[in-house]
């Protein structure tokens, strides 16, 4: 799943494929050759971007076999590694000095255990520490390293503008507290000691949330640049005004109805491709969005 996510958002970036604990596998002749076969039937050459060992040393795997307790074939992925970072035209990409200083100032933040900056406020004061001074350069070193990975800077409303995450873990732990296995990772007596019981049934039951409900959550915490996160990443959608759907949350099942529901139908179909993770939930925000409008 994750290699046709890879395939949908970023088709031109190296793949490598690495398995793990190879002085465990090795111990049984053949082991090596089956899971290379496995892996060659699951990607079937679809994936043009998987760089294979063969293609640094002479080797007829598909994927990288190393140990890291006795580090076997460590080097050899190492290389790989360079290799591909070598083949990479984004690298040649010349970079100030000014630009760099100014990198080093936002993540020197993450000592104070920071996991944002508001551009607004800090990060522009940041810049203009380093003779940045101009809003506009700061913008476009911003982009480059979120581009690159060192940051998260999302450009695509004000209020997400105004965020810059430094520990992504902290986007992570955020959105786990809304998007998760309410059967198994949720303690509804808590949400009962708050007043908060039917509001968490209502969103682990039905993909309804109430605003109190992520508002507790999130600890009251950037709570607009979440729902702003989340809409614009197509995980979360406006419901009458009162409640956010969250397709991701919805059940796999389908209840068919005794009477005809009268409407627009729509079929998609991806028997000729492939639809990664995510995307069909993604597009049920788009139909409630739609059907908000309307």
């Amino acid at each position: 799943c994750w290699l046709r996510s890879i395939k949908l958002h970023a088709p031109n970036v190296s793949v490598l494929l690495v398995g793990t604990f190879l002085a465990n596998v090795i111990i049984k002749k053949g082991n090596l050759q089956v899971i290379d076969k496995i892996l060659r039937e699951l990607t079937k050459g679809s994936f043009a971007q998987i760089r294979v060992p063969g293609e640094v040393e002479v080797d007829e795997l598909i994927y990288f076999p190393i140990d890291n307790r006795e580090r076997f074939r460590i080097d050899q992925l190492r290389r790989a590694v360079e290799q591909c970072a070598r083949d990479d035209q984004s690298v040649l990409q010349e970079v100030s000095i000014r630009s760099m200083a100014f990198l080093d100032s936002i993540l020197s933040e993450k000592q104070k255990q920071k996991a944002y900056l508001t551009f607004s406020d800090e990060v522009k004061q940041l810049g203009t520490n380093v003779r940045i001074p101009s809003v506009r350069e700061q913008e476009e070193a911003l982009a480059f390293f979120h581009e690159r990975g060192f940051l998260i800077h999302m450009t695509s409303t004000e209020i997400l503008k105004n965020i810059v995450v430094i520990n992504p873990q902290w986007l992570i732990d955020a959105l786990s507290k809304v998007i998760r296995d309410g059967s198994i990772h949720i303690d509804f007596h808590k949400f009962k000691t708050a007043g908060l019981e039917e509001d968490a049934r209502s969103t682990f039951e039905t993909a309804l949330a109430s605003r109190d409900f992520l508002e507790h959550v999130w600890k009251g915490e950037q709570i607009e640049f979440f729902i702003d996160l989340m809409k614009r990443t197509m995980l979360l959608s406006e419901w009458n005004r009162e409640f956010y759907l969250i397709p991701s949350l919805l059940r796999d099942t389908y209840m068919i109805p005794e009477t005809g529901i009268a409407g627009h139908r729509c079929v998609y179909d991806f028997s000729s491709g492939f639809l990664p993770n995510g995307v069909f939930q993604r597009l049920l925000c788009l139909c409630v969005e739609l059907s908000s409008r309307n």
